[in-house]
């Protein structure tokens, strides 16, 4: 198994109390990209599957259209009642000689995180 990791940033809305053009706008984001990565009720930013072994390198990817926007993030957060996630998903093989991906968060991701009231979800699958 070659070595995989998926990372994004997830918005969660109630479909009758959003208003993605507003979302969109407000944030400096393409509309098409965010309706097509996502369902009815949710939004996937920067999904990123470029692995790499530390997993900040990949976050920073995913959030790197919302870095300097926290303020943003929280009055939409505040406005539409959102919930937000940063999402970490980490395929780990057993048994291997190779290095283990790096999975603690550095500062700037936390400091982020705590600005636009972000949770972290790491659901990670081991082969």
């Amino acid at each position: 198994m070659s070595e995989y990791c998926l990372t994004y940033f997830l918005v969660k809305f109630d479909i009758n109390n959003f208003d993605y053009d507003d979302f969109a706008n407000q944030l400096n984001l393409d509309l098409q990209l965010l309706k097509r990565f996502g369902t009815d009720e949710t939004i996937e930013i920067g999904r990123n599957e470029l692995f790499d072994i530390d997993i900040n390198v990949m976050i920073r990817r995913s959030i790197k259209d919302l870095i300097g926007k926290e303020d943003i993030l929280l009055k939409l957060k505040n406005k539409y009642n959102l919930e937000y996630y940063i999402e970490r998903v980490p395929c780990l093989v057993a048994n291997t000689e190779k290095p283990r991906q790096i999975l603690s968060l550095d500062y700037d991701i936390i400091a982020f995180m705590y600005k636009a009231q972000v949770c972290d979800d790491l659901d990670y699958y081991i082969e």
